[in-house]
């Protein structure tokens, strides 16, 4: 039925994986006022870190990659507008696009992949 196995994404969800991605989200965002980065922009690039990880099946196909590609340019316009509201509401509304941002990337990526 589909090319990546339930357990391939077992293997990737153990501390292993996790542990690293949660150490570096924790310290960007602790050093968020330091770094003069955007709450917007880290909710972007999890977003984007997530969804790489999860398809770790189709990283040796190019079709992944340039599809990867092609939503990090799309989100770079999407961050820009959303970056005012977003830093202005606070971490609610930040969640709130980091999750949607995330299943809008694994959504386009399972489409160009599987289908």
């Amino acid at each position: 039925m589909t090319r990546m196995p339930v357990r391939g994404w077992q293997k990737v969800n153990t501390w292993r994986f996790k542990g690293p991605l949660l150490a570096v989200a924790f310290l960007i965002g602790f050093f968020d006022h330091a770094l003069h980065w955007g709450g917007a922009c880290f909710a972007a690039a999890v977003a984007t870190i997530v969804p790489t990880i999860g398809f770790r099946a189709y990283w040796k196909t190019w079709k992944f990659w340039a599809s990867l590609s092609a939503f990090i340019f799309l989100q770079i316009p999407l961050v820009l507008a959303l970056r005012p509201l977003a830093e202005k509401s606070g971490l609610p509304m930040l969640y709130a696009f980091g999750i949607l941002d995330c299943a809008f990337v694994v959504a386009g990526l399972f489409y160009v992949l599987e289908g």
